[in-house]
């Protein structure tokens, strides 16, 4: 069976990286396949970038006003009527022969979601980085079915990430449960500010098994414009960035029990606090808001945000009769610990690549350039990884 497979783009001022990421679509041979650029409100030459392909696969929609990024993928989803979907970053790319794959294991495994682990590419104008131009690919390979409830419990106490769940961005989802949640929910999917994360925790609450793909099909962009980079920068452009971002989502207010602090556990938090007032959220573990509020103060010190993000978590502690435990003096040497925690796993389980020594200059050509790559053994990963390290030194 070729199950169609939708593909939503959404995108705004980002003409640069969004041919590519459309292009990463278009070189796969599957032909049961559709894609949605669903422009909000561009003034640069989006549309014209998007006109020049004359692909009758490709439907282009442009919002008639500025809309908040929920509003935009909101929008765009309507389109979607039958089939399993998707969403693209604009910065994003599929792998070459990943719609077949994807189809296969459907078709051998039925599922109403298959979500993968994505690879990582850092754009080379990417300046939130010191290492540009550099491909991140997982390790592990492989696929597994999985309960959603015993993941989503694991998500919540920060063992496992959102992406590890079923979701619109890094997998697709049968458009079956899409129109069960709106039917749920007021006929509206989206009800949080940052849709990717709450998708997640929605679709987990109404999808019992869904397939997991170790294997990537597709690489989570990294470039200058990248919304989850420039919400937890520090200097002047990314913060202006931040504000902007707030000031264009303010029809999906941040729900009141929280602050907006943008880091996993408060995310997740939120989304829970979103799904749960439209009553498509009935979640089947305890929820343990004090070890959320813990998880989240570890994030900001891990990210170095935590003095700029101190008196919002006063407030998220007094709003909901936590404790905020942490100490000033103990900050950097907890910052360092957690850091080297966090690269020891990462740099042990991800094989790295310099991609300029490759020619590699976008998102397309990191797809190509890893679908060329021949897997390392675990010691060959660390040995080359260690070798790159060293070179930066």
């Amino acid at each position: 069976m070729n199950h169609k497979l939708n593909i939503i783009i959404p995108t705004k001022d980002r003409a640069e990286t969004l041919i590519w990421a459309i292009n990463s679509c278009l070189q796969n041979k599957y032909s049961h396949f559709s894609i949605i650029v669903s422009d909000n409100a561009s003034t640069d030459n989006t549309e014209e970038v998007v006109m020049s392909f004359r692909d009758p696969r490709i439907t282009y929609l442009k919002t008639p006003f500025r809309m908040s990024m929920t509003a935009n993928w909101e929008f765009a989803l309507k389109h979607v009527k039958e089939g399993y979907v998707t969403v693209l970053g604009d910065d994003d790319g599929f792998l070459p022969n990943s719609f077949h794959d994807i189809n296969e294991m459907l078709n051998r495994h039925p599922s109403k979601a298959i979500s993968w682990k994505q690879s990582f590419y850092r754009w080379p104008n990417n300046d939130f980085v010191r290492l540009k131009n550099l491909l991140q690919v997982p390790f592990k390979v492989g696929f597994e079915m999985r309960k959603s409830h015993i993941v989503l419990n694991k998500v919540i106490d920060q063992q496992m990430f959102p992406g590890d769940l079923p979701w619109l961005y890094g997998g697709f989802v049968s458009m079956d449960c899409i129109h069960e949640v709106k039917d749920k929910s007021n006929g509206v999917f989206f009800h949080s500010k940052i849709p990717d994360i709450y998708s997640a925790m929605v679709l987990s609450s109404i999808i019992d098994e869904y397939l997991f793909s170790y294997t990537p099909y597709s690489i989570a962009g990294h470039s200058a414009k990248s919304n989850g980079a420039a919400q937890i920068q520090k200097n002047a452009n990314e913060i202006l960035s931040n504000d902007i971002f707030l000031k264009e989502s303010t029809d999906f207010p941040w729900h009141p029990k929280l602050e907006f602090v943008h880091v996993y556990p408060f995310i997740i938090w939120e989304s829970i606090l979103q799904a749960m007032e439209v009553g498509i959220f009935t979640p089947k573990v305890k929820m343990d808001y004090q070890q959320l509020f813990d998880k989240g103060v570890q994030h900001c010190v891990q990210l170095g945000i935590i003095e700029t993000e101190r008196n919002k978590l006063e407030i998220i502690a007094s709003k909901n009769n936590l404790v905020f435990k942490n100490r000033k003096y103990f900050n950097k040497i907890w910052w360092l610990i957690l850091n080297l925690k966090h690269y020891i796993h990462v740099w042990s389980n991800n094989a790295f690549y310099m991609c300029i020594n490759a020619n590699v200059t976008n998102v397309l050509e990191a797809s190509v350039f890893q679908y060329s790559l021949v897997r390392p053994s675990w010691i060959g990963m660390i040995f080359n990884n260690l070798s790159l390290l060293l070179k930066l030194v």
